[in-house]
Parts: structure tokens; sequence; C-alpha cells
């Protein structure tokens, strides 16, 4: 049996119904931030088309794409599809090259096609992600989600639950606060026109919450998740029946238990 292999993201996002899905993701996009005027947003994967929410409004967006989505045909200088005004880059998605605490905002999409490979790339984004930050991850729905979104680049990215994506999250030092999700239909039927794919996203939520193609999440920084506290269990009634004091153990022998006073030599 053929399998179909999706488009790669620069053809997908140049067609009709990859431009209208990417415009029904930025109104969502904008919906968790609306203003980041004087912030710093990283775009890590291939986020060019959706950081043009906040791109011309006061934010310093740059987008960072992975060598998955670099073109086969850039490979010399003068090929490189990109001009120094677009502030874009390619890098080691694992080994950013920016510094510590560099960006206020950082959002993930088409990041990464390998589930053991979520929680170093998650790791290397706290990284350069302030403490008072904030993520957001654009991933398919386990539920489905790529095999509805097979002629898409959502297709090749890892699809995760919610259960199994609070816990990457926390094993990245992460924690998911928001969530929406979107594209309850194909994009071919969906991203046909605006209208529709609104239409289509609100009728989802009400007929059948939690089945959205495409899961938005958004997660803060947890410091305090890798030192646990230590938790002392309370010695219940029934345990301290089965194993006496001490101080009576050793009455019973004869011996004056240790918390007596001891009288003064004379």
């Amino acid at each position: 049996m053929h399998k179909a292999i999706p488009p790669s993201a620069d053809v997908f996002y140049q067609t009709h119904e990859g431009q209208t899905c990417a415009a029904l993701l930025r109104e969502r996009l904008q919906w968790f931030w609306p203003d980041l005027r004087g912030q710093r947003v990283l775009g890590l994967g291939y986020a060019g088309p959706y950081l043009g929410a906040w791109r011309g409004r006061g934010a310093l967006c740059i987008s960072a794409r992975t060598p998955d989505h670099w073109p086969e045909s850039a490979n010399a200088p003068s090929l490189m599809p990109f001009s120094a005004s677009d502030r874009e880059c390619v890098v080691d998605p694992y080994a950013l090259p920016f510094d510590e605490d560099a960006f206020d905002r950082i959002v993930l999409v088409h990041a990464c096609a390998e589930a053991d490979q979520m929680v170093p790339l998650l790791r290397a984004a706290g990284r350069v992600l302030k403490d008072d930050g904030r993520l957001l991850m654009i991933l398919p729905n386990r539920l489905g989600g790529r095999l509805r979104q097979k002629n898409t680049p959502f297709a090749q990215d890892v699809a995760c639950s919610r259960t199994g994506l609070r816990t990457l999250l926390g094993h990245a030092m992460l924690l998911p606060e928001r969530r929406d999700e979107a594209l309850f239909l194909p994009a071919r039927q969906a991203c046909t026109s605006m209208g529709r794919g609104r239409r289509s996203d609100i009728a989802g939520k009400v007929l059948s919450p939690g089945l959205g193609s495409l899961m938005l999440v958004e997660a803060v920084k947890d410091v305090f998740s890798a030192t646990p506290l230590p938790v002392r269990s309370p010695r219940t009634w029934f345990k301290k029946m089965l194993c006496p004091a001490q101080e009576t153990a050793t009455q019973k022998n004869g011996a004056p238990p240790e918390s007596a006073a001891r009288m003064p030599e004379t």
C-alpha cells in the first residue's frame, strides 16, 4: 500500500490551504498573546508564517529554522532564500546559539519529528526563555490529528495526548497553563476560506471538544520541579501499637529509659 508523503513546509505554506491554515492559527496565537510590544519572540522549527501575528507590531521576531526545513538547493551562500531583514536563521534545535534568558516568548511549530527528542528540545528552549517567559507549542493531537492532516507538514510532527504532553513538559521543567485546539476538519476542507475555517472550529469545540487535529499549549517554567520537598509520612495510631516506643521496651528489660532524669552523683 502506497503511503502519501506530506509536502514540505515551504511547499504547503505557499498554497491557498497553507496560507489559510496559517492565518487561522495566527488568530489563535493572538488570543494567547495579544500585545507583545517591546518583547523578543523566537519561532523554533518552521514558525515564519506564524510570527506574522506580531511582526510589525513592536515585537522583535526571530525565526529559527531546524535543519529539516532547510531547502536542499540552498547549499551556497548566494542561494540562501532569506534576507537579513527577515531575521531568519538555521540552528541546531538542541544547542540553540542564543544567550540564556534571551527571549520573552517562544513558539514551537514543526520543530520535532521524533518523540524521544522532545525533552531535549524543550530543555534547550527553556534555557533561552526568561524565567517569567512563556512557551507556546502547536502539536498534532494523538487522537487522529496526524491522520486528518496527512496532506500537511503536521503529519510528520510528534503527536501527543494531553496527559502525555503534561508528562513531557514536566520532564523538561515546564508547566502547562492554557490550551486550545484547532482544525477539527482536514485542511483541504477547513482551510478553503477563513469563514469556513472559523465556523468548523466553533462547531467542533461545541460538538466534539478535545478532538481537534491540533493542540495549542502554553507553558511556563517550573523552577521548583527539580527540587521536590521531602515529605515525612505521619505515624498512625495502628503503627504505634505495632512498634512500641523505645522507652517502653527498655523498661521491660529493667533498664532505665533514656529520657529519665539522672540523679547527681554524691
